[in-house]
């Protein structure tokens, strides 16, 4: 793959814009930087998969960094969470190389749809935030269930998986949303930890599902692109989340995830 300078200049701030994004929301920064990458370089999803999943490692490790400082990682799900989602992960990558890449879009697209009509349901109905309650003994079925889901989406799709965990998260555990991002980057580092090793290291074998370009080092040279400026951003966004009102939060959320969803489902139909 040939790079311009200005090419590398706009994926290195694509990294920044997705690393904040990702870090504000708890999505890991995928949502916004594989359909961008899509619009700037043309159709690879396995390649800009494989990139992403690295970059969200950087991404949820600068936010956890942060929200561990501010003491809102919940001890009582994150530990199952996080174990559970490193687990499935791989079998979400497994799936994702035998799926051709137009349904990979697709699947994905019309899921960040489902999660953003799902948002604005809520803000429409001006539903309040939980609040914020003591931490009791592990909660191992809200555990279990969103680390199985994340990760498993996440490995799958090449998302940090956070799209899924922080509804899941607010709405069956009635965690606030604050500690529901802290969470979901916490539990996304092992996730997309595994997802990045397992896709990378399968990456020659894709061909025949449609990721005939993509190849390792490609993977790694986006990656190292889109890392440095990601884990920025990460930082940026993750201290966002404690600045920011709580709706304003949940607006750009539902704006995001509405656009990407639609754009990619579009690119998947081409």
């Amino acid at each position: 793959m040939e790079w311009t300078p200005i090419q590398i200049a706009l994926a290195a701030a694509i990294g920044l814009t997705g690393g904040t994004l990702g870090g504000l929301l708890g999505l890991g920064g995928s949502v916004f930087i594989i359909p961008t990458i899509t619009l700037l370089l043309g159709p690879n999803y396995h390649l800009y998969q494989a990139s992403a999943l690295i970059a969200n490692v950087f991404v949820a490790s600068a936010a956890t960094r942060k929200h561990w400082g501010r003491g809102t990682i919940r001890r009582d799900v994150v530990p199952v969470m996080a174990a559970t989602a490193a687990v499935t992960a791989l079998f979400g990558v497994l799936t994702s190389n035998v799926i051709h890449a137009s349904w990979l879009y697709i699947t994905f697209g019309t899921f960040l749809c489902y999660a953003s009509t799902s948002e604005v349901v809520g803000l429409l109905r001006r539903k309040p935030d939980a609040p914020e309650l003591p931490i009791e003994a592990t909660r191992w079925r809200l555990a279990l269930a969103t680390g199985a889901i994340g990760g498993f989406l996440s490995g799958l799709l090449g998302i940090g998986g956070g799209a899924i965990m922080v509804p899941i998260l607010r709405k069956f555990g009635k965690i606030p949303l604050r500690q529901a991002v802290a969470c979901s980057a916490c539990a996304m580092i092992t996730a997309c930890l595994i997802g990045a090793i397992a896709k990378n290291a399968s990456l020659s074998s894709l061909s025949a599902s449609g990721a005939s370009n993509a190849s390792l080092s490609d993977a790694l040279w986006l990656a190292a692109v889109l890392s440095p400026s990601a884990m920025i951003g990460g930082t940026i966004g993750a201290a966002l989340v404690y600045r920011l009102p709580t709706t304003l939060i949940r607006s750009i959320l539902s704006l995001l995830l509405a656009y990407v969803g639609v754009r990619m489902v579009l690119t998947g139909f081409h």
